[in-house]
């Protein structure tokens, strides 16, 4: 393998969730409010400074350095290779926010 690997860390993704919570900090979906208990848990986990920007190793912090975000989100955020958007970039491209019906 040829190329720079970057390992993931479950302590610090328990920590990110802990701080920032289940709910996508860009549109405001919720997984499990969603599907159920099926998806109770589900998030996905997005370093606010790409990690191949950070010239080596790097502390990071997951208060302030990660957010939780759904997988659409997250996937419109590094939709193109040349730009990642920022959060605040993503959440003025928004048109739509979830309702979720009882």
């Amino acid at each position: 393998y040829y190329g720079t690997r970057y390992e993931r860390d479950s302590k610090l993704r328990a920590k990110v969730i802990e701080l920032h919570g289940l709910t996508c900090k860009a549109c405001a979906f919720n997984f499990e409010t969603a599907y159920g208990d099926y998806a109770r848990g589900y998030i996905h986990v997005h370093h606010l400074i790409p990690i191949s920007k950070f010239g080596g190793d790097k502390p990071v912090d997951p208060k302030t350095d990660m957010v939780t975000l759904c997988a659409n989100c997250h996937a419109a955020i590094h939709r193109r290779r040349d730009v990642t958007l920022s959060l605040e970039q993503l959440i003025k491209t928004i048109k739509v926010r979830w309702v979720v019906k009882d």
